[in-house]
């Protein structure tokens, strides 16, 4: 949740010389810049650019990261990775995954699974880095092997050490380090600036696309209705596939769409949605619009839903009180939207703390389906699943009923040995020590550091271990003690995701403190968002009061394959007695005749356009 399983198996961005370590010469170009810039068009451009009409560029796919917690932390100021505060080397994040991680199974008791996939669909709308292009990897060419001689400059291989308790004849953990690119104006930064290949807003990409040319290719031109293209398997409607002889090779705006099954189940969703929505759309303008304004005006509205499910519902169980942002819209001009790069390659992942290993589904009678499923055994190679007719209610039973795992120490084996495990093959990747290699790529600054500055903290930064007993276990402390040598070499991603969590939220202080500062800003920049009625380009009152009744509840409701009926309102909280399911039918959504309706409403509705929302 950057959360990004994916993120290690990024599109490559081009070839490296093994002969120049230097970051100041290897920079990507810019993408190319906005010619125009409409301010009265009321749709988003693919690409994230003319959001800010005072600087086109902030957004744009494939410009850098910024940075929340000051410069970049590299070693030589530029590019090498940090070393430890005796001037060693850090310790092997393999090793530190080993030692500070356990295989236990804690939940949280007030939050489902759906959480976990809302933050993964989320992240990857916002984040997905770009790496180098090593031809045969930094292991012999797998996800683990063996160092070869003179390896690729930008290898960013992970040590695996002799007595690992997995990966045996293996010194080397695969992975390559993420391009870098040039700063909005054209300048040269002074050291490494990751690229993010999306936009940097939450603008529904992964269901549309980072660019004009995906968009249109998702597109069904013949409908008239402003459709998404789909595929009709057994008869349900599906996410479109490509190539047209592979029954599940799912393509959507994003290409990890079938990371995991239940992933693409989500990503299906949507994709009704917005056909839903065209066709609500087409029932009251009928030939009278073109497909055009149906498509766009569909997505403008999902992009609303998406966004009002998430600082409505999601963040409020992740951030508990910290999921408010009073005086976050209006000040557009000089916000940079670029997502945090402590936010992409760290806070946000604390979503892989919350997969569970066993993917419990569920009936229409409320038996456990044989439908079930370990998460390792579905890989890239799961979503077949999805052509079984009963799996995708059967799985969003599972998603509304399982709780979650909690953001903590504990890591399912599936993401810490086993991550893409190939059918021939026991083992996989692990993604925690990525994870922590990643940040290490990225130059993030050292745990205790952000701690600080989420805390609000002033002074010399902690000296000794004993000093994070506010914030973390003693049983984590004790791990954290046998791995590193002092207290501030702990990486940024180990020491935020097993913090002890804030009241009534899924995070610690410093993770909470990062994906807040995300989200406020996210909402700040954006022109387009959708409960700020103050520009050209904003929903009316009456229309922004429709919107606030839609939740995730009700996207199931209106999208499953018919045996979802009953729904708890509240659908990322755990069914309680304060949270009962209830009948679809008394789940309220957008009335659409009232949406376009020129009718005056109530003072009452005015009140609440007005305010803020809350959770």
């Amino acid at each position: 949740m950057a959360f990004v399983i994916l993120i290690l198996v990024a599109v490559a961005a081009g070839t490296v010389s093994t002969a120049d370590e230097n970051a100041s010469n290897r920079q990507a170009p810019l993408p190319a810049a906005p010619t125009t810039c409409d301010p009265t068009y009321p749709y988003r451009s693919f690409d994230g650019t003319c959001n800010n009409l005072e600087n086109p560029r902030y957004g744009q796919a494939n410009t850098i990261f910024q940075r929340l917690m000051g410069p970049a932390n590299y070693a030589d100021g530029v590019s090498s990775v940090r070393l430890a505060q005796s001037g060693a080397p850090l310790p092997s994040t393999r090793l530190v995954s080993t030692t500070v991680l356990t295989n236990d199974t804690v939940t949280n008791n007030d939050a489902v699974l759906v959480t976990m996939q809302w933050g993964q669909f989320m992240d990857h709308d916002l984040t997905q880095g770009r790496t180098f292009t090593v031809a045969g990897g930094c292991c012999d060419g797998g996800r683990f092997g063996n160092v070869t001689a003179n390896p690729n400059v930008e290898c960013l291989h992970i040590p695996i050490p002799s007595n690992d308790p997995v990966y045996v004849n293996a010194n080397c953990l695969n992975m390559v380090r993420n391009t870098f690119g040039l700063n909005l104006d054209g300048t040269t930064p002074s050291s490494r600036q990751q690229i993010n290949r999306l936009t940097h807003w939450i603008d529904g990409s992964q269901i549309y696309g980072n660019d004009a040319a995906t968009a249109q290719s998702l597109r069904d031109p013949s409908s008239g209705k402003g459709q998404l293209a789909v595929s009709v398997q057994n008869g349900k409607v599906l996410l479109p596939i490509s190539p047209s002889t592979c029954s599940d090779c799912f393509v959507a705006g994003d290409s990890r769409v079938r990371e995991q099954p239940l992933l693409t189940v989500m990503h299906t969703l949507w994709l009704r949605e917005h056909n839903r929505v065209a066709n609500a759309l087409y029932d009251i303008f009928g030939s009278s619009k073109s497909d055009e304004f149906y498509y766009q005006e569909a997505r403008r509205i999902v992009i609303a839903e998406f966004q009002h499910i998430t600082y409505n519902e999601y963040l409020p169980v992740i951030l508990g009180r910290l999921a408010t942002f009073p005086n976050a819209i209006g000040q557009n001009g000089q916000s940079n939207p670029a997502i945090y790069n402590e936010f992409a390659a760290a806070a946000f992942r604390m979503g892989h703390s919350m997969l569970k290993s066993f993917i419990r589904l569920y009936e229409a009678d409320g038996s456990e389906s044989v439908q079930s499923y370990l998460l390792a055994n579905s890989f890239n190679t799961g979503t077949t699943r999805l052509l079984n007719p009963t799996f995708i209610d059967n799985a969003l039973r599972g998603l509304l009923r399982n709780l979650v795992n909690a953001v903590d120490n504990c890591f399912a084996d599936d993401v810490t040995s086993q991550l893409f495990r190939t059918s021939s093959s026991s083992l996989g990747g692990d993604l925690i020590s990525v994870n922590m290699q990643r940040g290490r790529d990225h130059g993030l600054p050292p745990y205790v550091k952000a701690r600080q500055i989420a805390l609000g903290m002033t002074g010399p930064l902690p000296t000794t271990f004993d000093e994070l007993k506010s914030t973390h276990s003693e049983e984590v402390i004790n791990s954290l003690k046998r791995v590193y040598e002092s207290v501030q070499d702990i990486d940024l991603y180990i020491g935020g995701v097993t913090e002890k969590h804030m009241p009534n939220a899924a995070l610690g202080p410093t993770f909470g403190y990062i994906v807040a500062k995300q989200f406020e800003n996210l909402k700040r920049a954006d022109r387009f968002f959708y409960s700020d009625l103050t520009k050209s380009v904003s929903f009316t009152g009456r229309q922004l009061h429709e919107i606030r009744k839609v939740s995730l509840a009700r996207i199931i409701c209106d999208n499953n394959d018919g045996t979802v009926t009953t729904i708890q309102p509240k659908a990322f909280r755990v069914p309680s007695s304060q949270n009962a399911p209830i009948a679809c039918s008394s789940i309220r959504g957008i009335d659409f005749n009232k949406f376009y309706s020129n009718k005056p409403i109530s003072v009452a509705s005015e009140e609440s356009i007005s305010g803020e929302e809350t959770s």
